[in-house]
């Protein structure tokens, strides 16, 4: 005869524990049967690490997943901006960006929203400072992406790739040049007050013309470059405004750079210097440094001078006021 509790056990038998039955998968069904599944965005798998074989793995290879999950990354990049920046925040954006853009090359989707994301993904990673990211970005975007959804790239994009390149290979300009070549007329005209904008920046960095790099690197010149260059269809102000900033912090990681190479060639050509305005007026253009129509660094010629004093570059001269030595490279 069986016993109640043998039979409760018969009737459990084969059915799975409760906690062992909780559904960890980022693809939740409804209840109902036939019902279309929930998404959980904050764990939605990525295509290039569950290669398919997860639950839900090829989900961001649906466009209309894909277009969720930019609506939800969009709210996570805005919630960024209102919150205090820190850099494992720039790095959590960017890596939500890559999982939604290896979703759109996996489908191999050409279109508007997609060149959005990549559009947003490069200047963030520009902005954010992430080279690797910025070079993935444009193997995929420029021109290629471009070119497959029939759209012409506005010249902040263009522009932004080139400075990556000078940036990223400063002082070889062997990549920037490269990918200059790759550009055709219809991409960058040639003629073009853009192209003229770079092209002599390039040439000064070159050249070692630093004065010439500071003139050109000013705020207003390239903002100025931007505006004209604005293409009538570039309707998304966000991402204009965005490419701007982008535009703006890869200009002043140049001038850094190009302030540290002309560093080099003053202290190896100058024994002393002074705080005369003529010589502080000469400084300030040579070493890229703020001045009213430059860019927002806020360096002034005192501080970095001040700077270059406690990394043991410069020493005020002894009994002269205003004069400092310069402490030669050894």
């Amino acid at each position: 005869m069986r016993t109640a509790r043998g039979s409760a056990r018969g009737r459990m038998r084969g059915r799975p524990h409760a906690r062992g039955n909780v559904n960890t998968s980022p693809l939740v069904r409804d209840s109902k049967a036939g019902a279309t599944p929930h998404i959980q965005m904050e764990h939605i798998a990525s295509v290039s690490r569950s290669s398919g074989l997860e639950q839900g793995g090829d989900a961001l290879k649906d466009p209309r997943v894909q277009e969720q999950y930019r609506v939800f990354v969009g709210e996570k990049l805005h919630k960024f901006w209102a919150e205090k920046q820190t850099r494992d925040g720039q790095e959590n954006i960017l890596i939500l960006f890559r999982k939604l853009r290896e979703g759109i090359f996996a489908s191999k989707r050409s279109d508007a929203f997609a060149i959005e994301v990549y559009e947003t993904s490069l200047c963030l990673s520009a902005l954010f400072d992430s080279p690797i990211q910025t070079s993935s970005i444009l193997s995929h975007l420029l021109p290629e992406l471009y070119t497959s959804a029939s759209i012409q790239p506005p010249i902040s994009s263009v522009l932004i790739s080139l400075l990556h390149h000078l940036i990223a290979g400063y002082p070889s300009q062997k990549t920037y040049f490269e990918h200059l070549s790759c550009l055709s007329p219809n991409v960058l005209d040639r003629t073009s007050e853009a192209y003229v904008w770079i092209s002599n920046l390039a040439t000064s960095l070159r050249t070692l013309n630093h004065i010439r790099v500071e003139a050109l690197s000013r705020h207003d010149v390239y903002k100025h470059i931007l505006s004209v260059s604005k293409s009538p269809i570039e309707t998304n102000d966000k991402l204009v405004r965005l490419s701007q900033d982008a535009m703006h912090a890869l200009v002043e990681r140049l001038r850094s750079k190009a302030r540290d190479k002309a560093w080099v060639v003053l202290r190896s050509a100058y024994r002393e210097l002074s705080a005369s305005e003529e010589t502080q007026t000469w400084m300030t253009k040579c070493l890229l440094l703020s001045t009213e129509q430059t860019s927002a660094s806020n360096l002034s010629l005192e501080e970095w001078m001040n700077e270059r004093c406690r990394d043991g570059h410069l020493r005020p001269k002894e009994g002269a006021v205003g004069r400092w030595i310069v402490c030669k490279v050894r």
